[in-house]
């Protein structure tokens, strides 16, 4: 066997294991590029699941559906996996704009936190009454998100990086914003009510035709913009010991009670009752007696009794809407009323009606965090473990 016959084998060996070696790599990374596809088509089939599952009936499967959904706020997308985390906020901020307040919308709000970085976000006209959107060990991005039209009414928002966001015509109504950047954001047309404010950065933010804007920011306006570096502290003057009670000016002798036992069951938590019987009218100035005594509390009981009785009726009449009534109970318009100016100054209410009672103020479809529902019916020696009594009372208890 010649050298050159010698050295032609060895070459040969060499370029057979090369070639080996490579068509061993490319079965791998077929393998590996197989396995990532596979992952991630089981991945988003558990997405499209979730999802499913969020539009069930079934109030438990809703809920785990909502804290399932945090698990797709993984930005990097870990062992292969891509990343569904905008779709997941789309998907949330989507069912936030229909959702009435309750504890489903309260989950799904609260589930952005997770995103951690929600910079330049559509969350335009969504529900985010009463979330907690925040983080003690991480500050959550909300640079240039768009929250045109959005509802924060008694949100928590902590610890954010907010510059260039956009607030223009949201309803921060008693929110809660503490140690978080919101320089240069939109406030234009936004309704500042009873807002609280705790170590927050305004430098250049727009307030231009807000309404309702504490004195302290007003102070430091220079064309509608904030012009002060420093940080701001906005406390709203309460003392949440102050509850104005709506009754009508004639009841039966068990609704007096019930009044009465509501009243006796809130003073013996220390609070004072600011009621307005039929003593109490005067014989001039009637409205602007009440709205003294409502501007003058932290928050209302509103008790609503039958109080007009329609046999037959139409309601609506000549209109596309005309409804027949029959066997229909009212409360008093006063309730009514009273409720309108408890809502302008910025009051939790609490509603004690009789079931028949289900219009106006009253209607069972009527969603807002800062209302709470009771029926007449509820024995007033359980009151403090009902839910509704507890959420309407952390609203304005210190």
């Amino acid at each position: 066997m010649t050298n050159d016959f010698i050295q032609f084998l060895d070459i040969f060996a060499k370029i057979a294991a090369v070639v080996a070696v490579v068509y061993a790599l490319g079965k791998v990374f077929h393998y590996i590029s197989h396995y990532k596809e596979k992952q991630n088509e089981e991945y988003t089939a558990s997405f499209n699941t979730i999802i499913a599952q969020l539009s069930t009936d079934n109030q438990s499967s809703q809920l785990s559906a909502a804290i399932l959904l945090r698990r797709f706020f993984d930005e990097k997308g870990k062992k292969g996996k891509k990343s569904l985390k905008d779709e997941t906020i789309n998907v949330i901020s989507s069912l936030l704009r229909v959702l009435p307040t309750g504890i489903f919308q309260k989950t799904l709000g609260d589930g952005l936190a997770y995103a951690k970085d929600l910079s330049n976000s559509d969350l335009q006209k969504t529900n985010l009454q009463d979330i907690y959107l925040g983080s003690k060990s991480i500050r959550i991005n909300l640079t240039g998100a768009d929250l045109f039209g959005a509802d924060l009414s008694y949100a928590n928002l902590d610890n954010l990086s907010a510059k260039n966001a956009v607030f223009m015509g949201a309803i921060l109504f008693n929110t809660k914003i503490k140690n978080s950047d919101l320089s240069c954001a939109n406030f234009i047309n936004a309704d500042l009510k009873r807002v609280t404010l705790k170590n927050v950065t305004l430098y250049g933010a727009d307030f231009s035709k807000a309404y309702n804007i504490p004195h302290i920011i007003k102070s430091n306006l220079v064309d509608g913009k904030y012009s002060s570096e420093d940080t701001v502290t906005v406390m709203p003057e309460t003392n949440g010991k102050s509850i104005f009670f709506s009754v009508p000016g004639c009841m039966t002798k068990e609704e007096e009670l019930l009044t009465k036992d509501y009243k006796r069951v809130l003073e013996n938590m220390g609070y004072e009752i600011k009621d307005y019987i039929k003593d109490n009218y005067p014989k001039y100035g009637q409205l602007n007696d009440v709205r003294h005594r409502i501007e003058a509390s932290d928050a209302m009981v509103v008790f609503g009794f039958r109080q007009i009785h329609i046999t037959s009726g139409e309601y609506r009449i000549n209109t596309p809407e005309a409804e027949q009534i029959d066997n229909k109970w009212l409360p008093t318009p006063w309730n009514e009323i009273e409720v309108g100016m408890g809502m302008m100054a910025g009051l939790p209410i609490l509603l004690i009606k009789d079931d028949d009672i289900n219009s106006g103020v009253f209607d069972k479809n009527l969603s807002e965090c800062f209302v709470g529902t009771i029926s007449s019916s509820l024995d007033c020696r359980k009151i403090d473990t009902n839910k509704e009594f507890i959420s309407w009372r952390s609203k304005f208890s210190n």
